[in-house]
């Protein structure tokens, strides 16, 4: 089943920590050290995380292919983003959302080579902006549009009590986190807020994060849950240590991650127990 978590996964990983560069004409060389354009990387991370791209080859063709295979094309507002959007200019560009919502969401995206060119550039990321993650942004020529996935995973789970059905991938990424708020009775906006960007390398399997150090809601009822002393809403080593032991008392196995890192098992532990809805009252 194709997954938005995972593919706002790939993208980051592709934008942050792979060593790809830009080049139109080397545009498919999805290597570390590699290079991409802006459409290659979209697409290749959507055929990363499950989703069927069609002849989807660059902009131009980008929506006619989606669109007839479970995308939405919106129109665009900066205020309707969400994590797992593609925002397409159907001419010049393409990125996608992988964090938060609204004004102050993350994207990812291919953007120039080293030289400020399109072609020509050597292999890799030489500059470290080639790829990049940054805040959403209003396209100097515009945003024609807001693609949306539409099908079995599109970040938009029930609003029922109890058990979800989310797809054990292992990523923590927007659905997992609004399955999860919606369970702990917070704010379900899909992302978990007001992080330190220092503590992220303890949980590289969780993309749906932004970074304003002030904490999160949900963070702190988690961490009241899996006993966290004096919970701030801040993931550190220690909460995930909380969480990974909470996660083993109630059954659910983290896979051999290391103490205090949410790795794969971690995530794919967290994801069973909200499937199960084992968050939804409170206890073990």
């Amino acid at each position: 089943m194709p997954s938005l978590s995972k593919f706002c996964e790939r993208m980051r990983y592709w934008c942050e920590d792979a060593n790809l560069g830009y080049n139109q004409n080397d545009r498919w060389n999805f290597n570390n050290p590699g290079n991409c354009d802006c459409s290659s990387l979209v697409i290749h991370c959507l055929q990363e995380a499950g989703f069927d791209t069609g002849s989807a080859s660059y902009t131009g063709d980008m929506s006619d292919e989606l669109t007839a295979r479970g995308w939405q094309r919106l129109p665009f507002s900066l205020s309707s983003v969400r994590a797992g959007d593609i925002l397409l200019n159907d001419i010049h560009h393409v990125c996608a959302v992988i964090a938060g919502a609204g004004s102050t969401a993350t994207i990812a995206q291919a953007s120039i080579d080293e030289s400020g060119h399109a072609t020509g550039g050597a292999s890799g990321d030489q500059s470290g902006r080639e790829t990049n993650t940054r805040q959403v942004y209003e396209y100097w020529s515009g945003w024609d549009c807001i693609l949306r996935y539409s099908g079995s995973d599109s970040g938009n789970p029930g609003s029922g009590e109890g058990a979800s059905s989310l797809d054990v991938d292992g990523y923590v990424g927007p659905r997992t986190v609004t399955e999860w708020q919606r369970q702990c009775g917070t704010t379900t906006d899909g992302t978990v807020s007001g992080q330190m960007a220092d503590c992220a390398g303890w949980y590289p399997r969780m993309s749906a994060v932004t970074f304003e150090a002030t904490g999160s809601e949900l963070m702190r009822v988690v961490q009241e849950r899996v006993g966290v002393p004096n919970p701030t809403g801040i993931i550190s080593r220690g909460t995930i240590c909380h969480l990974q032991g909470w996660l083993v008392l109630s059954g659910y196995d983290v896979g051999g991650d290391s103490a205090g890192m949410l790795e794969a098992g971690t995530a794919k532990a967290l994801q069973r127990s909200l499937n199960d809805g084992r968050w939804a009252d409170g206890t073990n």
